[in-house]
C-alpha cells in the first residue's frame, strides 16, 4: 500500500466528457467520484497512482505518487452551488453528506493524510511551499471533525 499524506477534494462545475449522475465527470483518473445525487463511485483503486496534478508549475511526482483524488461534481460552497446549478437544497446536502462520510472513512485508514482542496496548493509550490487555506475548505474540514 502506498503511503498517503494528502487527500485531495477537485470541487468544480466544469464538466467534459463522461457521464456520473446528471453531471459529466472529466477523468475518471480520480480514486472517488461523488456525484450529483449523492452517489460514491470508485472508478480507480487507491493502490493506483493517480495523474491528476500536472505541471509545470507544480511537482505532480510530490502529490500523485502519495495522494487520494477525490471528485466533487458540484461547489464544496453549497450556498453557490444552489443558487448556480437550479438543484434542490435536499439534494446538495445528501450529496454533502456523501462526502463527509467518505472522508470519515478515508480518515480512519489514514489519519495523518491532510485533506485539501486541489485549489488550495499555491502554485508557486514548488519556491515558497505555501498552502492557500480556503474558507470553504475549513468550513468543511470542522463539518467533518464534528462527526469524527
Amino acid at each position: 500500500m502506498r503511503k498517503i499524506e494528502y487527500i485531495f477534494i477537485d470541487s468544480d462545475t466544469e464538466n467534459n466528457n463522461r457521464k456520473s449522475g446528471r453531471h459529466d465527470v472529466p477523468n475518471f483518473g480520480y480514486h472517488y467520484v461523488v456525484n450529483s445525487e449523492g452517489l460514491v463511485l470508485n472508478p480507480t483503486g487507491i493502490s493506483i497512482p493517480a495523474h491528476i496534478i500536472r505541471g509545470p508549475i507544480y511537482d505532480p511526482d510530490k502529490y500523485n505518487d502519495c495522494s487520494i483524488f477525490i471528485r466533487y461534481c458540484g461547489s464544496i460552497r453549497p450556498e453557490v452551488w444552489l443558487m448556480q446549478s437550479g438543484t434542490s437544497c435536499s439534494a446538495i446536502m445528501a450529496q454533502r453528506a456523501a462526502l463527509l462520510q467518505l472522508l470519515a472513512e478515508l480518515r480512519q485508514h489514514f489519519p495523518d493524510a491532510k485533506i485539501l482542496d486541489v485549489s488550495e496548493i499555491d502554485s508557486r509550490e514548488l519556491y515558497s511551499k505555501n498552502i492557500i487555506v480556503s474558507d470553504a475548505m475549513n468550513v468543511l474540514r470542522k463539518e467533518l471533525s464534528n462527526l469524527l
